[in-house]
């Protein structure tokens, strides 16, 4: 009965006369397990429940899918991985994260298993593009084959907007590992790229914890890393809990909801790390950003 409570709390939101929305997409992420049970993904089985109640017209993954470091052998977590998926009942995609291309071998195993780490489809006049950004062992790369793929995706932008996804916020400076070159890359060379486009938001992972978002040049960005059993300790301080995004496109623009457990609130009321994480915010052209 637990378990249903929330679930019937998000079905009479979804009732709600209030609904305008033309496309409504998920964004999850880091819906991994921990080292110590490799092969649980109960927090994300939870997650998938709700989002089927909802009933989105598609999901993304934005990575972290298994725990994956350390192992020679990562087929059976994905084998897992894969049986669990197949329980979204809207269609499902997503991208690798650091623990999922941890090395070589890791990354010749996803796309024995996917085919591609980066791609591109779309849905009712808008555009979606998923990228690889751990390109090259690396946290934030996205190198010179898929930068041309991706100019070419986006030279013709029929649509009305498009929405772009990543695992590693480079716009973050608590995103570890990211090394100062490529947070200007992003910024030089795929920022102005996507301003271009009629790209209306990025949504990334990796950070445990909703946000901070931030703004740049109209460009709205996302962190939305709370899919699994590990948060960021100063989220849950402030009262974060596990979550995944809901996103509704209208006529005039899109909203962003933050889905939990027994509640859905709006992105800034659920942006509760804003203040403490103000000094880290990458500020293109500014020196000081190595930090």
């Amino acid at each position: 009965m637990k378990r249903l409570i929330p679930i019937l709390l998000l079905l009479a939101w979804f009732c709600s006369p209030v609904f305008p929305a033309r496309l409504r997409f998920v964004v999850v992420s880091d819906t991994n397990p921990e080292f110590l049970s490799q092969r649980d993904f109960s927090v994300f089985e939870r997650i998938i429940e709700q989002i089927n109640a909802l009933k989105p017209d598609l999901v993304i993954n934005t990575g972290d899918l298994i725990y994956g470091y350390g192992l020679k052998n990562t087929r059976p977590q994905w084998e897992r991985y894969l049986e669990i998926i197949k329980r979204v009942e809207a269609p499902y995609y997503q991208i690798p994260g650091n623990h999922d291309v941890f090395n070589n071998r890791a990354r010749k195993t996803y796309l024995e298993i996917f085919q591609k780490t980066y791609l591109s489809f779309d849905f009712d006049n808008y555009h979606f593009v998923l990228l690889d950004n751990l390109e090259d062992g690396t946290w934030g790369k996205i190198g010179p084959e898929q930068l041309a793929w991706l100019r070419q995706d986006l030279a013709h932008p029929w649509w009305e907007g498009a929405f772009v996804f990543v695992h590693v916020p480079v716009w973050d400076m608590k995103a570890k590992n990211v090394k100062l070159e490529w947070r200007e890359f992003w910024f030089n060379a795929i920022h102005p790229l996507l301003l271009q486009s009629r790209v209306r938001a990025v949504f990334a992972g990796h950070n445990h914890r909703f946000g901070p978002t931030r703004i740049y040049d109209g460009l709205f960005y996302y962190i939305a890393g709370g899919g699994g059993p590990s948060l960021h300790k100063d989220y849950v301080r402030a009262g974060g809990r596990n979550f995944f995004l809901l996103v509704e496109v209208t006529d005039n623009g899109f909203k962003v909801n933050v889905v939990m457990e027994n509640r859905i609130i709006s992105d800034s009321e659920a942006d509760i790390l804003k203040d403490l994480f103000a000094p880290y915010y990458y500020q293109p052209g500014i020196t000081g950003n190595s930090r």
